[in-house]
């Protein structure tokens, strides 16, 4: 036997999720993951570190959220045949499209870069098939005498935040957000990361906190920008399972107890159409109680 030492670097993103860890267990593993059988030997929360005691043979380490994503989800290492301890290190980055998934550090493999960029198929899939079906089929059926009349402004709350959309918008519950909300051509992304996750994090300006966030998103800083009190930047994103490129509009925001990231979306042919509504919507969302 030998030990497996894992450390959650502190992060920003998932910072309220509880990862799970499971091994390669041929014999006896009662999940499957990737098509590989595993045992669960823990779990870790944001910024922890634990040690587990494991077999000498060869076998892979995953990390995963829940049972729903963990197909796409996951991140995995493969540790060698030995009798030597084992330490691993990573944390949880900033993609929708993976669910937020961990990952860890000093991985460089092609079976782990395969395995990645097909969990961002697949995430990117799930989250916005909603989406494109719903559009594809408003316009097979010929839904125009509904486009006609305009919809509704509708209020959604998350843990504080509030948000003015309209009543085309239905809540969705997807890994790795405080809470998402989705239309047949629009879908909003809210994250939540108190400030208790890290010392001193309470002190960090609104800009401070945008670099960490686009750093972490890996986009350009000089892509940030702020008008009218609101401070966002824009990206945009192809689906290399339906070669479909997107268009983003991520807005944050410093509330009394959290930094908040809000993220619009629309397919990228219809960014004109949308991105003066993203904005107007964004210059408009509150919370329970506001930073001075």
């Amino acid at each position: 036997m030998r030990n497996l030492t894992v450390t959650r670097r502190k992060s920003f993103v998932a910072s309220l999720m509880t990862v799970k860890v499971y091994i390669e267990n041929h014999a006896s593993g009662d999940k499957i993951i990737n098509e590989v059988p595993c045992t669960k030997i823990g779990e870790l929360k944001n910024g922890e570190t634990k040690t587990f005691p494991i077999d000498d043979c060869a076998a892979k380490v995953y990390i995963i959220v829940d049972d729903l994503s963990k197909n796409y989800c996951n991140d995995f290492y493969e540790i060698p045949q030995g009798t030597e301890d084992v330490f691993l290190s990573g944390e949880n980055k900033l993609n929708p499209a993976s669910g937020n998934a961990f990952r860890f550090d000093g991985v460089s493999g092609e079976e782990v870069m395969n395995n990645r960029k097909k969990g961002s198929k697949k995430g990117k899939t799930v989250l916005i098939s909603a989406i494109i079906v719903g559009a594809i089929i408003g316009l097979i059926i010929g839904i125009g005498p509904s486009l006609s009349v305009k919809p509704q402004p509708k209020m959604f709350s998350a843990e504080g935040m509030q948000i003015t959309l309209t009543e085309e918008f239905k809540e969705q519950s997807i890994n790795g957000f405080t809470a998402c909300f989705d239309s047949k051509s629009m879908a909003v992304l809210t994250l939540k990361e108190p400030f208790n996750i890290m010392d001193g994090f309470e002190d960090y300006t609104i800009e401070q906190y945008a670099e960490l966030v686009i750093k972490n998103n890996n986009k350009n800083p000089e892509s940030l920008k702020k008008e009218n009190g609101l401070t966002y930047f824009e990206y945009s994103a192809s689906n290399p399972n339906n070669n479909i490129t997107y268009y983003y509009l991520t807005a944050l925001y410093k509330a009394d107890d959290a930094f908040w990231i809000v993220t619009f979306s629309c397919s990228n042919d219809e960014q004109e159409k949308y991105k003066e509504t993203f904005i107007d919507w964004a210059s408009n969302v509150k919370f329970a109680t506001q930073s001075a």
